[in-house]
């Protein structure tokens, strides 16, 4: 184990440690104090670095507001696919343009298997007498069989249902940042998430719109203690995507919040805590039935129900492994002189910086920040970064959702920030999304 491995692993035990000592003061737990020790102001400050959390008032959101989010993130969807119509104008050389050489720009990397799945399910394509689209979650392609009802073209039906997903995300992101911070906070993080330079992909024809859709209804639901909605959303992350589970872990964190086990059981209310438990947080169980659905899939078609674990190994050269193995092998393909210059910017230096971001967001929002938002962003991001040969490690960051609020937090301090760093990201976009276009590795 090299320096940075062993600085890394150092890092987010440090990290880990003191989240959980906060979550148990937030639990309840108390230290016992004497008013004559003579350490009693140093103790005090210690303690406080630990229980001390920013209070945010919170705004309640109205519907029109609602109507208004929803209606500006479509107008964001038109016009970024108005920007990219107009680039594959400027880069044709053909004498005519339809609608399906549009369509068809779009269409690409995992996008044509989501719209295979959706026409004939998991078992009709084969590949070497392998069935490799096991590998994808079916609630895309399960949602976009029901919009293929209403629309007959499968490209349009995609861009509707990412579309539509994303403007519906919006909204629930909009109120529960709104209800946790303030209305200027939840503007400014759905600004940043919307320009983050891989949100183009939200527009895609693959799940980044569904699984933001469906994670921010979960955090709706969490922070309007609805249980049983929380599980029943969680049942629909795990549906989306493998990380889709942690929902269940972050509603967790909020439900011994609110029933403090160690407060409870100090002021003998330890029955009211279990009974709380067995009417109200036996609904977060609910969450992994998607993962049993998605395994059920596998084994009905290959006998395996981690038959997927076996072509991301085989076929896309993923296997799980420990997050330092994951950044050492970044670092490598940075400091190889043979790594084309494509590959460095498309791929392994956005991963390294969406990863040096996350812990530096981390470190500064374990204080400030709720403990569920710290929760997902680090259990997100190790999930996301303990895989070898990482290529889509920029595109999962988009919904690391915390990431845009932590900033929008930040921001909201430092207005004079926000236009420069909201143009930049932007630009940076426009100039992925290109390259999208080109065919380059960005995916």
């Amino acid at each position: 184990m090299n320096i940075l491995s062993i600085l890394l692993n150092l890092i987010f035990g440090i990290i880990i440690i003191i989240w959980f000592v906060r979550l148990g003061f937030q639990m309840g737990f108390q230290r016992k104090t004497s008013k004559t020790s003579s350490h009693t102001g140093i103790k005090h400050r210690f303690f406080h670095l630990f229980q001390h959390q920013t209070d945010y008032a919170g705004e309640t959101v109205t519907r029109r507001e609602v109507l208004e989010i929803f209606f500006m993130a479509v107008l964001i969807r038109l016009a970024i696919y108005l920007i990219s119509l107009i680039y594959m104008y400027i880069a044709s050389e053909a004498t005519t343009f339809t609608a399906s050489d549009f369509l068809t720009t779009w269409n690409r990397w995992d996008a044509p298997h989501y719209i295979e799945i959706a026409q004939n399910g998991y078992g009709k394509w084969e590949s070497e007498g392998r069935h490799l689209y096991l590998v994808f979650f079916p609630l895309y392609p399960w949602l976009l069989r029901i919009v293929h009802l209403f629309i007959s073209n499968w490209e349009v039906a995609c861009l509707v249902l990412s579309s539509l997903s994303y403007a519906v995300g919006c909204c629930f992101f909009y109120a529960v940042i709104s209800a946790e911070y303030s209305k200027s906070i939840a503007f400014k993080s759905l600004v940043l998430l919307s320009v983050f330079p891989f949100s183009f992909f939200f527009g895609a024809m693959m799940t980044e719109s569904l699984f933001f859709c469906t994670i921010s209804m979960g955090f709706y639901f969490i922070r309007k203690h609805n249980w049983l909605a929380v599980g029943l959303v969680g049942i629909l992350c795990a549906l989306c995507r493998i990380q889709g589970v942690i929902i269940m872990g972050v509603a967790g964190v909020e439900f011994l919040i609110t029933y403090p086990f160690f407060q409870m059981y100090r002021e003998k209310r330890i029955k009211e805590f279990f009974h709380a438990v067995f009417t109200k947080g036996i609904f977060l169980l609910l969450a992994p039935i998607g993962n049993l659905i998605y395994l059920y899939i596998n084994y009905r078609v290959e006998g395996n129900p981690f038959q997927f674990s076996v072509y991301q190994q085989e076929h896309w050269y993923h296997k799980t492994t420990w997050f330092t193995n994951c950044l050492q092998e970044i670092l490598t393909n940075l400091k190889n002189p043979e790594t084309q210059n494509t590959l460095i910017m498309s791929i392994w230096l956005p991963e390294l910086i969406c990863f040096v971001l996350a812990i530096a967001f981390l470190l500064y929002g374990l204080k400030r920040h709720p403990l569920k938002y710290t929760a997902f962003l680090v259990v997100y991001t190790l999930i996301n970064y303990s895989v070898t040969f990482l290529i889509s490690g920029g595109r999962y960051m988009n919904c690391a959702f915390p990431l845009f609020i932590i900033g929008g937090e930040i921001l909201d301090r430092h207005p004079k920030w926000y236009p420069w760093v909201t143009a930049l990201s932007a630009m940076i976009m426009t100039i992925y999304m290109i390259g999208y276009f080109q065919w380059k590795q960005i995916m």
